[in-house]
């Protein structure tokens, strides 16, 4: 019978189990966490002292968490010290771990002085747990004798007194126990021992806590504090507190093990929670101790397991609460623990070659075809034919009879009639399960590491908490938490790719009299230059002599003037703007590429190949006039770069196709400052971090362009014909030498989406059908198919298709989505890297109505993964009427609805979204509506979020294939990037948005005057009337004098 839910930290606590339990690496596990302290202590700014304290709380709360399972884990009296030794934290290590964190405590006075419950709280209780361990350890260094450890702990005595020295004031009754404890050991190290029934009868990790032994029932815990009977208190207090500890200990043992907890347990260890709450009543404690915070301190520890337990604890009472930090120190512990006992397994080679070499052979009876399903249990079969053949069950799917997963638990299967064994023809009727081998597979499985993951992570700088200060023009840097200077977050940086036309760099001139020069670019045989130089395209069949220069043209001059808000911030005849020819090649993006929309089964007769690129309903408005509600230095800062896009329609002329060729796409790259404009017939790239945009490529497709992806060095493209072949290519656009990687994709389904990994390995397709195809990059190798509802039904001819595909921001991840047409369901599916497997994140599902009158599906699905602290979050756009933007963690399906409360036109998110991104650090979320606004979101793990407008772009009717943004890093600095372009007037547009803070848009601070900050700190004011504003509003728009609007 099941308990009550468990809590939070119950859970936690649980999962520290299972990877800590009587593990031999206990000494390294607490080393390594010093060391990534250290570390992480040295970026700390003096300034920021919340993150100094966030970070010394994770440390306190992982090393308690490590000394409450060495605690259960020592041994009795009465036991045999060597078969424990292997399980147990060195008493050096210990001693040394408690003397460090004391040192640090000391030397942080300066950044620590207001926070109490760091002291009173996470210290004290890290101080009770190490100090009991190092009090009954049954090895102390044999060369120690009973003076050195009396010195060892006067050592510890001493750097206590000098916390309480460093941070006078009451302490809390935890830290007062400590300080007493250290006080009698420096004076007899052997004085607080276990009572001798109890140092004779506790029970160990080694055997099972529950039912609960004798020892810990509430006629033994009576004597503990025998009536009339005085005794050494402290002695008494930390008996009660062990048996504590071993109370709780069973609940969560229990849970570990079977999952589940049990209500006989939650009776009895009440009833000893009670009697231990008698024994502190009766027990005669000094005058200066509270013995209300003593009865508090064991009831929190009760709480964990026995909710029902009284809560005793004041707001600031230490060591009562549970706050999210600790939550996250956990979290955090425990994926550090699963990675290192990962390492530890692949390190030992032969045991792993040879444990994979078993699973895979077990698999390849399951299915010989090496088709090997994900999280499927294979199963071998023995049929009763002549030979008694060895039949997979796989194998016995494919003769028309389908085991379910009940039918594989049994030893023996009914085939229907007419069976035949698929060896030697023969009938047969009875297949009889080999069960050795599927119990060998399920033991074995769970040990075949993949480390591929684990071993990308150790590289990323998101395995600290803080990142690196950014490098100051001036002044001196002393960092470490002391320091006093405010030292910034450090950018994330990506290594720049094209680097021509970048102000102060040398553009080396092309000798196109040479041979070397390519001529003719085809997809066939792709030629290239070094990126670094302005490049030539010419093709003899298309007479293409139009000067690709970004500059003002006729086309330019007849633009509504709305859709520019800033001018070019170089003119056409700058000298680093020469003149560029273009060639051929690019592009990825952030957000899903999507193909071009297919013919529905209402639109027959029209052709299949036509991209519904807005509705007839009113025409494209310009950039919304509520861009005036940002400051005038966000404004400034905000380049609007026009480039035509004539010859890209141009070609059109030479080819005798329809209108729909002439819709052009826009795509932007996730891992470089590339941009894509390109038809069904052409496609052109250009590079966005240059001012004004350089054309860099030109792809010439060799049929119709269906989907289109870039990365920094590989172009993707699908190409199509009418009777739906499809031909996956890949052009690396750096290496002339390098064959174009073609993959001629068997099946009809249609594909629906597009993405390359950011290491450029994989190019990810998604098709109808929800299926998801994985292409080798650079070698042309067999595809990988993986059927996302493979494990509920084998036919999935009728199943939605993958409408986004995206990796997340480290590469590590890959998230798609799919929508039901017959419930609107909204199901998302993710890969690790190495990306062999997958998963549905079943936490994340969200329904969607159907049917309604602007329904264009869904928009955006994206992840971000955990780190320092923070939830792993799935976002999900739709552009409907009713599909709010979430955020959902995946781990616990908690999910929060991103939308404004205000009700102004110009200000509001709303539910039809365009596209939407995670910044490169994870902790800003941007996305566009329909109206091109740019909405900003912080505080994603937080309630509220802060959610601002930033930019505006261009006014959308329907979720359009020709918008796109992303992130870029451009000179150093992290920018949003917005790109969208009108056939009609064969031009695009380039946005750039600076990535800052929000000091660098308008805010409020005094009613009635509104603040613009500048780069350089100075701050000018605008005098205005008070206006009330919602809570809610994070854009304002105020009168002038004037009565104008600022």
């Amino acid at each position: 019978m099941a308990g009550p839910m468990p809590s939070s930290l119950f859970l936690r606590l649980t999962n520290i189990w299972r990877a800590l339990v009587l593990r031999s690496d206990v000494d390294d596990i607490i080393v390594e966490l010093l060391g990534c302290f250290s570390l992480e202590k040295i970026y700390v700014d003096a300034s920021d002292r919340d993150s100094y304290q966030q970070l010394l709380i994770t440390l306190l709360s992982q090393l308690k968490s490590i000394f409450d399972i060495q605690r259960l884990t020592l041994p009795t009296d009465n036991a045999h010290v060597g078969w424990y030794l292997g399980f147990l934290v060195s008493w050096e290590v210990a001693l040394r771990s408690v003397e460090f964190v004391l040192q640090t405590v000391v030397e942080g006075r300066e950044t620590l002085w207001e926070h109490r419950s760091l002291r009173e709280r996470y210290l004290a209780d890290f101080l009770l747990s190490s100090l009991r361990v190092l009090i009954l350890h049954p090895k102390a260094p044999a060369n120690q004798r009973s003076r050195d450890r009396r010195e060892r702990f006067a050592r510890i005595h001493s750097l206590l007194e000098q916390v309480f020295d460093s941070y006078p004031g009451p302490n809390s009754f935890s830290l007062e126990v400590c300080k007493e404890i250290t006080t009698q050991l420096h004076v007899d190290p052997d004085s607080l021992g276990l009572p001798p029934k109890l140092a004779s009868q506790l029970p160990t990790l080694t055997s099972e806590l529950f039912p609960l032994p004798p020892c810990l029932q509430p006629a033994s815990i009576e004597e503990i504090v025998p009536t009339g009977c005085f005794g050494n208190w402290l002695v008494q207090y930390l008996a009660l507190r062990d048996v504590s500890h071993f109370i709780v200990a069973a609940s969560i043992q229990y849970a570990a093990n079977k999952e589940t907890r049990e209500m006989h347990l939650q009776s009895s260890s009440a009833r000893s929670r009670n009697a231990v709450l008698t024994a502190l009543d009766t027990l005669r404690v000094p005058p200066q101790f509270s013995r209300v915070e003593m009865v508090a301190t064991l009831s929190a520890m009760f709480r964990i397991v026995l909710p029902d337990t009284l809560e005793l604890s004041r707001h600031d009472t230490a060591g009562i609460r549970v706050e999210e930090f600790e939550l996250d120190a956990l979290d955090t512990l425990f994926a550090r623990l699963a990675a290192r006992q990962v390492i530890h397994r692949v390190s030992d080679r032969e045991m792993v070659h040879n444990v994979s070499q078993v699973v895979r052979k077990i698999l390849l009876q399951n299915d010989p075809s090496g088709q090997f399903v994900p999280n499927k249990r294979p199963g071998l079969y023995a049929v009763n034919c002549t030979e008694c053949h060895l039949v997979g069950a796989s194998q016995l799917n494919l003769t028309d009879v389908n085991l379910t997963s009940t039918e594989q638990e049994h030893i023996t299967v009914q085939l229907p009639p007419q069976t035949r064994c698929i060896h030697c023809r023969e009938a047969i009727t009875i297949a009889r399960e080999v069960s050795t081998v599927r119990q060998a597979w399920e033991l074995l499985e769970p040990l075949r590491p993949d480390a591929d993951t684990i071993n990308v992570e150790r590289h990323l700088p998101t395995q600290f908490q803080l990142r690196p200060p950014k490098p100051q023009t001036s002044g001196s840097l002393s960092p470490g938490y002391d320091n006093a200077l405010a030292i910034g977050t450090e950018r994330l940086r990506e290594p720049e790719v094209y680097s021509s036309s970048y102000p102060g760099k040398t553009v080396l001139p092309i000798d196109l009299s040479g041979s070397s020069y390519p001529g003719l670019v085809s997809p066939q045989s792709p030629s290239h230059f070094p990126i670094s130089l302005p490049l030539r395209y010419e093709q003899s069949h298309t007479n293409i002599t139009t000067d690709y220069r970004s500059k003002p043209s006729d086309d330019q001059e007849k633009l509504d003037p709305a859709f520019l808000t800033d001018p070019p911030p170089f003119s056409h005849d700058s000298p680093v703007i020469k003149r560029l020819q273009y060639n051929a090649d690019e592009a990825p993006s952030l957000h899903t590429p999507r193909s071009v929309p297919m013919a529905t089964s209402t639109e027959k007769g029209k052709s299949k190949w036509r991209l519904k690129f807005t509705t007839s309903k009113k025409a494209p408005v310009a950039v919304s006039g509520d861009s005036s509600s940002l400051s005038s230095t966000a404004l400034e800062a905000q380049k609007l770069e026009d480039i035509s896009l004539a010859p890209l329609l141009a070609t059109q002329k030479h080819h005798g196709r329809g209108k729909p060729s002439k819709n052009i796409n826009v795509t932007l790259s996730q891992s470089s400052t590339l941009a894509l404009f390109w038809t069904q017939i052409l496609i052109h790239v250009w590079d966005a971090a240059t001012s004004p945009p350089t054309m860099m490529r030109v792809i010439q497709p060799e049929s119709t362009c269906i989907l289109a992806a870039v990365a920094r060095t590989h172009l993707a493209y699908v190409i199509g014909t009418r009777d739906q072949k499809l031909t996956l290519r890949i052009v690396n656009l750096v290496q002339p030498t390098v064959s174009v990687v073609e993959y001629r994709i068997p099946s009809k389904s249609w594909c629906k989406s597009i993405a390359i990994d950011r290491e450029e390995n994989y190019v990810a397709v998604g098709f109808e059908n929800a299926t998801v195809r994985f292409f080798k990059a650079k070698t042309s190798e067999e595809l990988r198919e993986d059927r996302l509802h493979a494990s509920s039904h084998r036919d999935c001819r009728n199943c939605p298709s993958v409408d986004t595909l995206a990796f997340s921001q480290d590469g590590l991840a890959l998230l798609a989505s799919t929508r039901s047409s017959k419930t609107g369901l909204v199901q998302t599916y993710s890969w690790r890297f190495p990306f062999h497997t997958f998963q549905e994140l079943v936490a994340c599902r969200y329904s969607i109505p159907l049917h309604e009158s602007e329904d264009n599906g869904l928009s955006a699905a994206i992840f971000r993964p955990g780190s320092a602290g923070e939830e792993t979050l799935v976002c999900i756009t739709t552009w409907t009427q009713s599909g709010t933007p979430v955020l959902i963690q995946p781990q616990d399906g908690h999910r929060s609805e991103i939308k404004t409360d205000v009700s102004s036109r110009h200000t509001k998110l709303g539910t039809r979204i365009q596209c939407a991104a995670f910044s490169p650090s994870g902790r800003e979320l941007v996305m566009v509506n329909d109206k091109g606004h740019v909405f900003q979101v912080s505080n994603l793990n937080s309630s509220p979020m802060d959610i601002r407008r930033i930019a505006a772009s261009k006014e959308l009717t329907a979720k359009s294939e020709s918008f796109a943004m992303s992130f870029m890093t451009i000179a150093d600095e992290d920018y949003i990037v917005v790109a969208w372009a009108d056939s009609a007037r064969a031009t695009g547009w380039i946005k750039k948005i600076p990535m800052t803070g929000r000091e660098n848009f308008a805010y409020t601070d005094t009613p009635g005057i509104l603040y613009e900050s500048s780069s350089y700190g100075a701050t000018r004011e605008f005098l205005g009337h008070p206006v009330e504003l919602a809570a809610t509003e994070r854009i304002r728009e105020l009168p002038t004098e004037k009565g104008d609007v600022i």
